[in-house]
């Protein structure tokens, strides 16, 4: 069975670690974390890595997840995967722990006008 949790998140620390610029296209290493409220209610640490130039640009990421997911506490590893088509967010299979050991699905992020971030997990376990 298929269950959707929704929560609100702010980003607490965006840190870029490193750049580097070659023929046009710049690659950067940044640390975030996150805290959720909602019912995904916890924290997370993002590492992105992305590249951009003045016609694309793209990152990939993995998030590791310490929260509550309607109720059951564990985790998971979400993968990032954007570029200027759009963003795939997807549960690294196997990495699920505590009470959501063996948690799947995917999940979506949505930005307001006003900055505020929502967030959408769609999952199975």
């Amino acid at each position: 069975m298929t269950s959707t949790a929704t929560a609100s998140f702010v980003v607490g620390k965006w840190e870029p670690q490193a750049t580097d610029e070659a023929g046009g296209t710049e690659f950067a290493r940044v640390a975030i974390a996150k805290t959720f409220t909602g019912a995904v209610e916890g924290t997370s640490s993002v590492e992105l890595l992305s590249a951009s130039n003045a016609t694309s640009r793209a990152y990939v990421a993995f998030e590791r997840l310490e929260v509550s997911v309607d109720g059951r506490k564990g985790g998971f590893v979400l993968h990032h995967s954007a570029d200027d088509t759009g963003l795939t967010l997807k549960i690294l299979t196997g990495s699920g722990f505590g009470e959501l050991a063996g948690i799947s699905g995917t999940a979506s992020i949505e930005i307001d006008a006003d900055n505020n971030h929502a967030f959408t997990l769609t999952y199975a376990l």
